[in-house]
């Protein structure tokens, strides 16, 4: 069998992973929201599958940045992901983002900044549905052969 290279990898990742189902609810706000760990239960077998492990961690290219406005803490910094070949270790790509977030604790901000901006970078980069059935333009995609079933206990 042909050796994939990283790109192709990545490509077989994208076109196999699964939907990602709006599970926990936010009774304050009344709004329905997905976590990291959701993220991770769908995109962790298929990197393993796939030997590609990915490397998080902060930029140092751009400047911390933190402002208090009365009680609350804002923060805004690169993030930095590196996906590396586990096969061809050189076969190296790296994205960075931005991570941006506030709370009454600075290191709430930071938490909170650093799980949002993760979790919806790793589903953008990696093309993961999201079932949103509130959303009047959401169609389940016609290739989703997984059961309600399955989907609650992959998000459980």
């Amino acid at each position: 069998m042909e050796r994939l290279n990283i790109h192709s990898k990545l490509q077989q990742i994208q076109a196999q992973i699964k939907e990602l189902v709006r599970t926990e609810e936010n009774k304050f706000q009344k709004y329905w929201f997905f976590n990291e760990c959701q993220v991770l239960q769908l995109l962790k077998p298929l990197l393993d599958k796939y030997q590609l492990t990915l490397l998080l961690s902060d930029d140092i290219s751009q400047p911390f940045l933190h402002e208090k406005d009365g009680k609350e803490h804002h923060v805004k910094y690169l993030k930095q992901m590196q996906i590396i070949d586990c096969e061809q270790p050189t076969q190296q790509l790296s994205f960075s983002f931005w991570a941006g977030g506030q709370n009454t604790e600075s290191a709430k901000a930071k938490g909170s900044a650093e799980t949002y901006a993760i979790k919806y970078f790793l589903t953008k980069f990696f093309l993961i549905p999201v079932q949103d059935e509130g959303d009047p333009d959401y169609q389940r995609s016609k290739n989703d052969d997984m059961t309600n079933e399955e989907r609650k206990h992959v998000n459980d």
